[in-house]
């Protein structure tokens, strides 16, 4: 810095060599952060992959075994498809991606279910919008049609379950987390 002055420490970046979790000493708290937010997201973009892998299968297999074209077959096959991949999402997201924020709670299995419910509904909503547009173009088979559909469909709820869960379902600091260090404190 100019006159010799230098950063406080919690302001300097790391030096070469910082070790293997990205922390350095004095890196600043807000890169730290950063850093995690898009690793988390990395990591829910992951689940999210096999949660689409989940979706799209059990679709499939249900379109072919019960092969239907009406708004309400779909929406029951799709319903269907998305909660268990919603159970999958669970399975991946309180074990890796929020690990360290799930706890097991009432009241995060209480909002993950809310969001899921959610989420299955801003699927089923988009689903049938975006098939009826589909279906007009007359361009594809009906299930390559719905898979586009889909597609669509599942790209505007998972962006909105990232945000939900991230920001209310598995927000650090609150409900259970609380509580269990109370109850651990006590014991």
């Amino acid at each position: 810095m100019p006159g010799g002055a230098e950063l406080p420490v919690e302001n300097r970046w790391p030096a070469e060599g910082a070790s293997p979790q990205g922390r350095a000493v004095g890196e600043p708290a807000a890169v730290r952060r950063r850093v995690l937010a898009w690793r988390q997201y990395g990591q829910f973009a992951t689940v999210g992959f096999v949660n689409a892998a989940v979706d799209l299968a059990i679709l499939n297999i249900l379109l072919a075994v019960f092969p239907t074209t009406s708004r309400i077959g779909l929406t029951v096959e799709t319903s269907l498809a998305v909660a268990l991949a919603i159970l999958n999402s669970y399975l991946w997201n309180t074990r890796w991606t929020f690990r360290r924020q799930a706890d097991g709670s009432t009241r995060q299995l209480t909002l993950f279910i809310a969001q899921s419910l959610l989420n299955i509904g801003i699927n089923d909503l988009v689903l049938i919008l975006t098939a009826s547009q589909v279906h007009a173009l007359q361009i594809a088979p009906h299930w390559v049609k719905v898979n586009l559909a889909k597609g669509v469909a599942m790209a505007f709820a998972s962006s909105m379950s990232f945000f939900v869960m991230r920001l209310v379902v598995f927000r650090p600091g609150i409900g259970g987390r609380r509580q269990r260090v109370q109850n651990h404190q006590n014991q």
